[in-house]
């Protein structure tokens, strides 16, 4: 049986075909009636973090913005597993709305059992979905107080990289970086927080350091306010260790506008095999009260009331002090979260 032809003598049935390709591509009138594809495109997020910490139960999860060939705003959605196949999902997001600072981030609103998890985003704009992420992982530690707010820094060390300043050398290895003289230490710039945190794990810390002048965990100053003993905006933690030095052998110091608090214990028990998480807090509890808190694998350790708020015009927060050169040797760090609350 003979196909039925158009007076042109083309079957109709490829012109039929033809026209029906026509309306799926549309017509774009500005060039002279020829017909070009109008379809939207949606690029992957691109995962910050967390990906291959050690969080606690309810992560706040974290991508890079998508780009949309037409320029409009998306929202994402994010998924966590406990298999990489998102076979057995175990929390996932609503329509999460973007954040115009560049990354957009969603914290998981359930607690998640103590064990590996996988997670991926992707983003949808204009009903058009786009691609999903790499994935990620994360190990969930009960003993880690997830802290509130928004991360706005991610730094594994775990990778051959650091997002810091480095200076004295240490190394990079697969367990993180390693102090590998007093001198070494680690430097974030971020933008001033009167309210947030920072997070951290060290390993290698033991009762006894190698040497009497080597203390200093971590700090917070501001570098354009002068030297770091004088600076109206120091923090610090420092592990010190007897007999060398009088009790007490854990400390922190929180100057604010140059109002000066310091607290300590005498906790000892370090295993340099153990993984300790720390995290350190700060910010108004009510109108006229300003709290700093020092946590030790969930536990609290230290408090400090302060009265003017922290807020140093260049803020940086220190793995290891550069100005005290009293870095521990032997330890190593890795997963450094700074929040913003």
């Amino acid at each position: 049986m003979k196909a039925e032809r158009s007076s042109w003598g083309v079957p109709l049935s490829v012109l039929l075909a033809g026209a029906a390709l026509l309306t799926a591509c549309g017509s774009d009138e500005s060039n002279n009636g020829g017909s070009t594809s109008v379809s939207l495109t949606v690029t992957a997020p691109v995962i910050v973090g967390p990906d291959g910490a050690s969080v606690g139960d309810r992560p706040t999860l974290v991508v890079k913005n998508v780009t949309v060939s037409n320029g409009s705003g998306a929202t994402y959605t994010f998924q966590v597993a406990t298999d990489s196949d998102f076979a057995n999902i175990v929390a996932e997001s609503g329509a999460v709305e973007e954040d115009g600072s560049g990354e957009t981030s969603w914290r998981v609103k359930s607690a998640l059992s103590e064990s590996d998890h996988f997670w991926r985003a992707r983003a949808v704009a204009s009903g058009t979905a786009g691609p999903f992420s790499s994935v990620a992982n994360f190990q969930v530690n009960v003993n880690i107080k997830d802290p509130e707010g928004r991360e706005i820094l991610f730094d594994p060390l775990t990778n051959g990289r650091t997002e810091a300043t480095r200076r004295g050398g240490g190394k990079l290895t697969p367990e993180g970086w390693l102090v590998t003289t007093r001198f070494d230490f680690l430097r974030y710039e971020i933008r001033t927080l009167e309210a947030g945190s920072v997070e951290w794990q060290m390993t290698g810390l033991k009762v006894e350091n190698n040497r009497s002048n080597e203390f200093m965990v971590m700090g917070m100053w501001d570098p354009g306010d002068g030297a770091f003993r004088e600076n109206a905006y120091r923090v610090h933690v420092l592990k010190i260790h007897p007999p060398q030095h009088n009790p007490p052998f854990l400390r922190m110091r929180w100057i604010s506008q140059g109002d000066l608090g310091e607290e300590g214990t005498n906790f000892l028990r370090w295993d340099p095999n153990q993984i300790y998480t720390w995290l350190l807090e700060w910010g108004p509890v009510s109108d006229d009260s300003n709290f700093a808190y020092l946590y030790l694998d969930g536990r609290l350790m230290l408090e400090i009331e302060y009265d003017p708020p922290y807020n140093p015009a260049n803020h940086t927060v220190e793995m290891g002090v550069a100005a005290r050169a009293e870095s521990i040797t032997d330890a190593v760090y890795s997963n450094v979260r700074v929040f913003e609350k």
